[in-house]
């Protein structure tokens, strides 16, 4: 009885937490090895080479609507800034590179962060890197 209870509080806790979902759809955000919000910065670490991503990165902005106004991509590191018009808010992507197959994406919006609004961009990036 005492193994049961370790399992329910076990599962209760992910539920609390939103990896339950995750867990029970087998894995929904697959292809991606973590991200968290922290000082209005979404970091997104996802698994894919760094060239796979800086494209899927900035494909996923253009086809939201964004205008690449400045880019620079050097060895394992890169860095993209874009916004949709004059009145909207910046956006700011920064790769690096952590290993062959992953790569480590910071994603701000605006000048005090947006949270949905990163997202959404990290969804996009990584619906076109693991397309089915």
């Amino acid at each position: 009885m005492l193994k049961l209870k370790y399992i329910f509080l076990s599962f209760l806790c992910l539920c609390i937490t939103g990896c339950a979902p995750a867990l029970l759809l087998g894995g929904a955000a697959a292809g991606i090895g973590g991200y968290k919000y922290y000082k209005e910065v979404l970091t997104v670490v996802y698994e894919a080479p760094f060239d796979n991503t800086w494209d899927a990165s900035i494909k996923a902005l253009e086809d939201m609507g964004y205008t690449i106004e400045h880019q620079t991509k050097e060895l394992g590191s890169g860095k993209i800034s874009t916004r949709e018009d004059e009145k909207s808010k910046k956006v700011s992507l920064t790769l690096r590179y952590k290993s062959v197959q992953e790569t480590e994406v910071t994603i701000r919006v605006g000048l005090l962060g947006d949270e949905t609004a990163s997202n959404v961009i990290k969804d996009k990036i990584a619906g076109l890197l693991f397309k089915k």
